[in-house]
């Protein structure tokens, strides 16, 4: 099947220019043939936009960002010949990283198309369609609004603190003049993606192929950013909501199968596309220019056995399941991990951006750290996951051990998927459950805890400040 088609890449091509590295969406003018009458007319035109949209989630400068995020937390490590990638494995990023520049940019022309769009069909302009298809086109873009926003803050905003001024730049309209704003608060941008969420929660659509974001996916993102915000209660209660879902994604029977059965399986809840030919991937396949972290390795070695006892060969001995799965010589691969097992071999890889294996592990660390929560639920759904990955299931001790427990199984169940291993450390710090420089001893400051403000965004934007330490 293929999604994207050349009729958008046409049109595309029409509305941005691509921003090179001395560029910013802050300082170009963005062509503005999208505000012509006949660009969005009707509900096939509509959906190529929307499409559009999905499209640039794959482009280069976004899509393989765990891999930096892997170095940058304690999941992995990465070789020189990964572009951009100075600074992150000893959290010394410069502000003059071309790729992040390019991801910055990136991210905002998410946001400038999806406002295109959500404006354009709330202005009627697809004639034709009726009011419930309207609301869903609506409501996936404005997941993908939100979903970005999201990312956005995370790496460039100080997101564990809802009373800082360091958030990033809301853009709520399409861009057809030069702005130069300042930042937003913390607050005020959570409140932007939750309202948005909360939008898209009500009115996506249902039962849809996992590349497009629905009422789960939008469901499930939102008891995320309430974990985040530290509203404990409601990210308990809609992660919850989304595991008893009614529109059958359930867990894989075998961890593996997620990454054979890629997009299509079951427990994914939003992933891109991706198919054969160079348009219809992630850059994931970079993935082996990368290694496992030593905390990795040895949390997997201690899972079964001795420690120190793991082995590699053949289908991997004495390590966590999962862990043997991406890096034992029998599954690891062509591109040498075996969640990304295609590398230019016409085939590309899935960017597993959600999924409910996750899902189950935010429920336990929201309904652990909610008012009188029950720890014996919350452990439940951790052992689930252990379980399914064929581990001796945890017992309950106390609170702290609980909580970590429940951040040592993201790491094993997460490793280089989505960066969230790295955003449980950060959080865990600020809440006072560890202290991040025992983690990885290269985190010294605060400061730290987020990337800076690339340089060339502040050239084109004299308005906005740089992050406390750059």
């Amino acid at each position: 099947m293929k999604l994207y088609n050349k009729t958008f890449k046409i049109l595309a091509c029409f509305t941005f220019i691509l921003l090179s590295a001395s560029c910013s969406i802050d300082d170009i003018k963005p062509f503005n043939q999208l505000t012509e009458e006949n660009a969005i007319r009707d509900g096939e035109s509509a959906q190529k936009v929307l499409n559009g949209v999905y499209d640039l989630g794959r482009e280069f400068d976004v899509s393989n960002f765990p891999l930096y995020l892997a170095a940058y937390g304690n999941e992995g490590v990465s070789g020189p010949r990964l572009s951009g990638i100075a600074g992150y494995n000893n959290n010394e990023v410069p502000v003059d990283n071309p790729f992040l520049t390019r991801l910055y940019n990136g991210f905002y022309k998410i946001i400038n198309l999806s406002n295109f769009l959500i404006e354009e069909l709330e202005a009627g302009k697809a004639i034709g369609i009726s009011e419930e298809r309207k609301m869903g086109m609506i409501a996936e873009a404005k997941f993908q609004r939100s979903f970005t926003y999201f990312r956005l803050l995370k790496y460039f905003g100080q997101f564990y603190d809802l009373n800082s001024e360091y958030g990033v730049v809301l853009r709520s309209k399409f861009a057809t003049e030069i702005v130069a704003q300042p930042r937003n608060t913390v607050q005020e941008v959570y409140d932007f993606i939750r309202a948005d969420l909360q939008y898209a929660a009500q009115n996506g659509p249902e039962s849809i192929a996992h590349y497009y974001s629905g009422k789960v996916a939008s469901k499930a993102l939102l008891a995320k950013v309430e974990l985040y915000m530290g509203n404990f209660a409601t990210a308990a209660t809609l992660a919850q909501e989304v595991i008893n879902n009614s529109d059958l994604y359930v867990l894989e029977s075998d961890y593996g199968s997620i990454f054979t059965n890629s997009f299509s399986s079951s427990e994914v809840l939003f992933a891109p596309f991706a198919g054969s030919g160079n348009e219809n991937g992630s850059n994931m396949d970079l993935i082996n220019l990368t290694n496992y972290s030593e905390t990795l390795r040895s949390l997997a070695d201690a899972q079964l056995g001795a420690d120190n006892d793991g082995d590699l060969a053949g289908a991997g001995s004495n390590y966590d399941p999962r862990f043997a799965y991406a890096y034992s010589d029998d599954t690891k691969g062509i591109n040498m991990q075996g969640k990304y097992p295609f590398l230019d071999s016409g085939e590309n890889n899935t960017i597993f951006h959600l999924r409910l294996g996750e899902i189950y592990l935010i429920y336990a660390e929201a309904e652990a750290r909610r008012p009188e929560g029950n720890l014996d639920d919350a452990l439940a759904s951790l052992n689930v996951i252990r379980e399914r990955a064929t581990v001796e299931p945890k017992t309950l001790a106390d609170l702290p051990t609980l909580l970590n427990d429940i951040r040592q199984e993201k790491l094993l169940e997460l490793f280089f998927e989505n960066g969230e291993p790295w955003f449980d450390v950060v959080r865990y710090d600020i809440l006072g459950d560890l202290d991040a420089s025992n983690v990885k001893s290269t985190l010294t400051s605060v400061n730290k805890l987020i990337l800076p403000i690339p340089l060339q965004v502040r050239v084109g934007n004299k308005n906005i400040s740089q992050n406390p330490g750059y």
